[in-house]
């Protein structure tokens, strides 16, 4: 067995000044709104003059579950060197092992870190379990970055040993507040997550086709997509003339999208694009009108904010994050939101917003999302809050996973291993 200490601490309170110290804690690949931003937000906080720190996990060759997708490492690309890394190396054992071991792993990383050191978890769930086993060592900051039960469910679990939560919404601080009565909600706060902005580029042409966009993943579980194709199909019988990008994968249940499209003759519609990068995601917001949500549940999306911030419209669900900017000031000239399912209010709320002339609609999209979403208002409001928590004495943390444990592990893992590598074959 295995045991690190760390050492106890007295109450002791460090002084804060214009220059904070930070900690990102994530696993290894990206997942799309939740990662993006940790490693944007990580960079952005480099670049105020923080001292920040990003732990995570380095495969050392492409795990079966992040194929085709880029790391945290890689995210952060050539912006990594302003930011601390704590990293270790693994291989298949962590990627099908039990959570305790990822945890385990994990908390190898989160003892490095000078003590006192803010840590914000990602929304996985052994990153939950290592993090909050410092509790008192270093503030926990949950994130709450959907209206989900997965969410709440970290939340109602591991509350005790965690000094405040980030929720992305209105409606997700709600809930929480109401799913831990025994939580004091006046260490939950409500911050969307930020994003970078870039200067305000419009590209495309000047033909009369209305330029309708989808990112995000492909899947009828939480994102609706099949709501595009009735969107598409009544879009079409009003002669309206439009093309539909769609961003994102979701491998079986975008080859049936796709094959539903080809049935109902409304292929020329549409093109699939798979999975971009962000450069080219932003090339495709920048030459579209209107970005298209259409998810029974959200956090606040990355991607209505990415659109808004490009000067792109958005039509979206009256659900959790899109609904809080509804009736914002300037939503009259770019944004409009639907009851979830209901198709015929979605293409009029689409038509409404395309009759806008484009230059009204680019100026308001961009001030909307230069007014809620810039990262620089997202981290203050993440410093602000983090100087609320009040640190309290605390017992010495070990590190460890029994023999036991890391054998049994380590079988699972193989185990998995070999059936996936089998049916890859």
């Amino acid at each position: 067995m295995i045991v690190l200490y760390v050492p106890l601490v007295i109450i002791l309170v460090p002084v804060m000044s214009t220059k904070r110290s930070i900690a990102f804690l994530c696993h290894p690949y990206h997942r799309g709104g939740v990662t993006r931003w940790m490693a944007d937000a990580a960079i952005a906080a480099a670049v105020a003059g923080h001292e920040v720190y990003f732990l995570t996990v380095e495969p050392v060759s492409e795990f079966f579950s992040g194929k085709g997708r880029e790391t945290m490492l890689q995210l952060l690309g050539s912006r990594k060197g302003l930011v601390k890394i704590i990293k270790c190396s693994v291989g298949y054992e962590f990627e099908f092992g039990t959570d305790e071991y990822r945890s385990y792993i994990y908390k190898q990383l989160v003892v490095q870190l000078p003590l006192f050191t803010p840590v914000i978890l990602s929304d996985s769930e052994p990153t939950w379990i290592a993090a909050t086993a410092f509790y008192g060592t270093y503030p926990i900051v949950g994130v709450l970055h959907a209206d989900e039960d997965y969410y709440y469910s970290l939340a109602e679990k591991y509350y005790k040993r965690v000094d405040i939560f980030a929720c992305v919404s209105k409606r997700v601080s709600t809930i929480t507040s109401k799913r831990i009565p025994e939580f004091n909600s006046d260490q939950i706060y409500t911050i969307p997550c930020g994003i970078e902005f870039s200067s305000l580029q419009r590209g495309g042409d000047d033909n009369a086709i209305l330029k309708l966009v989808y990112v995000g993943r492909i899947s009828d579980y939480q994102k609706r997509t099949g709501d595009l194709l009735k969107m598409v199909s009544l879009l079409a019988k009003d002669n309206t003339s439009f093309h539909l990008d769609i961003i994102g994968d979701g491998v079986a249940a975008r080859a049936v999208l796709e094959q539903r499209f080809k049935d109902e003759g409304l292929s020329k519609y549409v093109t699939f694009r798979g999975w971009l990068s962000k450069q080219e995601v932003a090339i495709y917001l920048s030459q579209s009108d209107i970005l298209l949500l259409t998810s029974d549940f959200e956090g606040t999306p990355i991607a209505m904010m990415e659109a808004l911030a490009a000067g792109c419209g958005v039509v979206g669900t009256r659900v959790s994050g899109i609904e809080d900017y509804e009736h914002h000031q300037l939503a009259t000239g770019c944004y409009s939101v639907f009851a979830v399912g209901d198709i015929a209010d979605a293409v009029q709320k689409i038509n409404k917003i395309a009759t806008i002339p484009e230059q009204t609609r680019v100026t308001a999209a961009r001030a909307l999302a230069e007014s809620e979403f810039t990262m620089q208002v997202c981290m203050q409001k993440y410093f602000a809050a983090i100087d609320e928590i009040q640190m309290k004495p605390i017992s010495p943390v070990k590190v460890k996973l029994s023999l036991f444990d890391r054998l049994y592990s380590g079988l699972i893992a193989f185990a998995r291993y070999q059936k996936m590598k089998f049916s890859q074959k």
